[in-house]
């Protein structure tokens, strides 16, 4: 009796075990696990043209998605795309629902201290954008505006910081699509925004009252993977490197934001 409870106490480990194998995130974390599997699973921003958005069938176009595409080809496997919003980003790496990302993410140190950040694959200017007749020309000149921003956005923090001295209205938007119709509608009398996105949805819309008003940083933007990634993180850096030196990501950048590369920092 005490040795068929023993193997049915076993059976029932088994099976739970096996249960929570299932249930485990089918992430991986080194490059030899992401060939053995035959697939790559990496999360990309939408809504933020040029660098994410979808085309009219509902897929990952732009240049993160040109990027991912590299990565793909010299993995030698699969490509999986998960499209993410910029609040979704890194609590997709952490739950394990890709691999990683390369989502217009910009190393800050606080992200850092959830994530592995790679040196920059990409770069932009980030800027106030407003109606021509909307007189800006500092952050002083913005005293008791209403402004929008992308939730999660690394832009964000530069409202927030100046929320109570400049008695600020920040309204928060799930991408950069988002805020700038929110300025091109009035809902909003300025944004901080990328000046390729701004540039992007100005000319889609056609729109000739909206303008740039003054630009206070660029953002470098990396690839993020989980803390622990250390060998796949350095096979990144060394992709990221390899498509700087050939030319295949000034191409990306030229077909997509309309002008070379810029001189991308290293850390």
């Amino acid at each position: 009796m005490k040795l068929l409870k023993n193997l049915r106490f076993a059976g029932m480990a088994v099976a739970l075990g096996a249960s929570l194998m299932a249930a485990l995130p089918a992430s991986a974390q080194t490059v030899a696990e992401i060939v053995k599997r035959g697939t790559v699973k990496v999360g990309v921003l939408i809504g933020a043209p040029p660098y994410g958005s979808v085309d009219s069938q509902g897929n990952a176009i732009g240049y993160d998605m040109d990027v991912t595409k590299l990565v793909a080809k010299y993995l030698g496997v699969k490509l999986e795309v998960v499209q993410l919003t910029p609040p979704a980003r890194i609590p997709a790496l952490e739950a394990g629902k890709v691999d990683f990302l390369i989502s217009t993410l910009a190393p800050t140190p606080e992200r850092a201290k959830a994530v592995l950040f790679t040196i920059p694959y990409s770069a932009f200017q980030t800027g106030i954008y407003a109606k021509k007749g909307t007189a800006i020309k500092g952050w002083d000149d913005m005293k008791g505006m209403t402004v929008g921003v992308n939730r999660g956005s690394s832009l964000e923090h530069e409202f927030v910081t100046r929320e109570k001295s400049h008695n600020l209205k920040i309204l928060r938007f799930e991408d950069d699509s988002t805020v700038m119709q929110a300025l091109f509608s009035g809902q909003v009398q300025a944004i901080a925004g990328p000046d390729a996105q701004a540039n992007a949805a100005i000319k889609a819309k056609g729109d000739t009252e909206t303008e740039s008003k003054f630009f206070f940083g660029m953002q470098p933007n990396s690839m993020a993977l989980r803390k622990d990634a250390t060998e796949l993180h350095q096979w990144l850096n060394n992709v990221i490197y390899y498509i700087k030196q050939n030319g295949e990501l000034n191409k990306i950048a030229i077909e997509w934001v309309g002008s070379p590369l810029p001189v991308l920092p290293t850390f």
